[in-house]
């Protein structure tokens, strides 16, 4: 119930854990096919803004890895909340609303993460943490985006601006 409203749903999780970014909410998320996000992010982690990923319709993973690194963190999970929002489509528009990200999008946003990862050594220097897979190798597109929050919120402003381009919307009984 939010504000006076009940809201049916299949399922709510709003959990955390000790080891965030090496189990945290990766933990036997199926999508499409019945394929498990740790499979799917086995060569390195695949998303657009660190929010959606390709193969998961609706899923939407807030303040991880991919996204812009920020000390505010709640300022980076308001600014993802209000993408998400943006990106969603309503039941007021759809009877059962279902999005997936297309895969060239994807792509982009992991080429961007790459180019703009940063020359650091900080996760080989580093005792084990949350920010380095507990001590473990990153490949290079496991990190966070560093070309700025600004320029993070841009390319979700732009996003948004050519949905259509970056997202399929569905039904629930059509394949996406």
């Amino acid at each position: 119930m939010f504000e006076g409203r009940t809201y049916p749903l299949d399922v709510l999780i709003y959990a955390t854990g000790f080891e965030v970014q090496k189990t945290g909410i990766y933990n036997e998320i199926r999508g499409r096919g019945g394929i498990e996000i740790n499979d799917t992010y086995r060569e390195g982690l695949r998303t657009l803004f660190g929010v959606h990923t390709h193969g998961y319709p609706n899923l939407f993973i807030m303040g991880g890895y991919q996204a812009s690194f920020q000390f505010n963190l709640t300022f980076m999970l308001q600014t993802q909340g209000d993408h998400i929002a943006e990106c969603s489509p309503t039941p007021a528009t759809m009877a059962t609303p279902r999005s997936m990200l297309l895969p060239g999008t994807e792509q982009w946003w992991v080429d961007e993460v790459i180019a703009h990862r940063g020359k650091t050594s900080r996760n080989q220097d580093c005792t084990p943490g949350y920010y380095n897979f507990e001590g473990e190798f990153n490949r290079r597109q496991d990190g966070n985006y560093n070309g700025g929050f600004l320029q993070y919120y841009t390319h979700m402003q732009s996003i948004r601006d050519t949905l259509p381009e970056h997202f399929v919307f569905s039904r629930e009984k059509e394949q996406i």
